[in-house]
C-alpha cells in the first residue's frame, strides 16, 4: 500500500498558483474564442419603400432589375455625391429568388448610414445593403436582414438610407442602437424624418418620395437644376440610338431608370418622367400645383 505524505507547505502554495494560473488562461482562451457579435458592434433591422418600383396592387416593389440580370455586383455608391469606399459585393444566391408573391426578392442596392446625434451632417459608419421587395433591408452576402455594424459602440445614432434615385431619409431623432437588434421602419407613417413627408399610399404605409436623379435633395421638374433632363440626355446620347428619338427606349442599371423596371423612358407610357411632375404637382405642400414648385429632402 502506497504511503500519502503531506507535502511541504511552500509546494502546496506553488501547486495552488499553477493550477490558478490554468483556471485563467483557460478563462481567457474561452472569453476570446466567443463569437465577434458577442463583443463588440450594433445590431439592427431597417424597412423601406421606394416609390418608383412600389406596386399598390401587391403591396410590394417590383424586382425587375433582379429578373433581367441588371442588378451589379459590386456596390454602386463609390461615385459622386456618395463617395462610399466599401467593397461590399453581392452573393449571386441571392439573385436568384423570384418575386411571384415572394416578399424576399432583392430589389436594389441601398445605402445606410449611422450619423452623429448632435449633428446629424457628420456620417460615422455606412453599409451597402440589399433591399427585399417587402421593404426588409438585408446583407448582400448572408441575406440575414439583422445588419450588424462593426466596432460601432452602443449609443444614439440618427439612421439615414440613401438610394440612387430616391430623396434621402433620415431619422429626425437620434435612435438609441446597441447589440440587441433595433427596429428602424422609415415605411411607418409615425416615424418622424427629417425635413421631409413621405409619399403615402394609406395610412399604413409611406414611401419614399422618387426622382432624385442628380442627388441634389431636390426633385426638380421643370427650370435649373432639373431632374427631367438627365433622362432625355441619357436617351439622346445613347450610341444605339443614332436617330435621336426622344421615345427611344434606354435598357440599363441607371439612376434615370426611376420606376426601376430596367428602362429608362422620356416620352411615351411608363415613361420616368412622368413620376417626377407628378410628384412636384401633387406634393402635399404644393398648394398652388406650381410646376416648378421644388420637393426638398433631407439638407444634411
Amino acid at each position: 500500500m502506497l504511503t500519502m505524505f503531506p507535502l511541504p507547505k511552500l509546494v502546496q502554495i506553488s501547486l495552488f498558483i499553477l493550477i490558478a494560473s490554468l483556471f485563467c488562461c483557460s478563462a481567457f482562451a474561452s472569453e476570446a474564442q466567443q463569437p465577434k457579435s458577442m463583443q463588440i458592434g450594433i445590431n439592427l433591422q431597417v424597412r423601406v419603400f421606394l416609390q418608383g418600383p412600389y406596386n399598390s396592387s401587391t403591396g410590394l416593389m417590383n424586382d425587375s432589375l433582379r429578373a433581367r440580370g441588371l442588378i451589379p455586383l459590386q456596390q454602386p455608391y463609390s461615385s459622386s455625391p456618395f463617395l462610399y469606399a466599401g467593397t461590399e459585393t453581392l452573393n449571386r444566391s441571392l439573385t436568384g429568388i423570384s418575386l411571384g408573391g415572394d416578399g424576399d426578392a432583392l430589389i436594389d442596392w441601398v445605402l445606410v448610414e449611422l450619423r452623429d446625434a448632435t449633428n446629424p451632417s457628420s456620417i460615422l459608419a455606412q453599409k451597402a445593403l440589399g433591399l427585399q421587395a417587402d421593404g426588409d433591408v438585408m446583407d448582400v452576402q448572408t441575406g440575414s436582414t439583422t445588419l450588424t455594424f462593426w466596432n460601432v459602440s452602443p449609443a444614439k445614432y440618427h439612421v439615414s438610407l440613401r438610394h440612387r434615385n430616391h430623396l434621402t431619409v433620415i431619422s429626425t431623432s437620434p435612435q438609441p442602437l446597441s447589440f440587441t437588434s433595433t427596429v428602424i421602419d422609415f415605411s411607418r407613417p409615425s416615424f418622424a424624418l427629417a425635413q421631409q413627408t413621405r409619399f403615402t399610399t394609406d395610412k399604413t404605409r409611406g414611401l419614399v418620395w422618387a426622382g432624385d436623379i442628380n442627388q441634389d435633395n431636390k426633385i426638380i421638374g421643370v427650370g435649373v437644376g432639373n431632374d427631367n433632363n438627365p433622362i432625355l440626355t441619357a436617351i439622346l446620347r445613347a450610341s444605339a440610338n443614332t436617330s435621336f428619338n426622344t421615345s427611344y427606349r434606354l435598357t440599363g442599371y441607371a439612376a434615370t431608370d426611376l420606376n426601376m423596371d430596367g428602362d429608362s423612358l422620356a416620352v411615351g407610357p411608363g415613361n420616368d418622367s412622368n413620376l417626377i411632375y407628378s410628384n412636384v404637382l401633387m406634393h402635399p405642400a404644393n398648394l398652388s400645383f406650381a410646376s416648378n414648385y421644388i420637393v426638398l429632402g433631407s439638407a444634411y
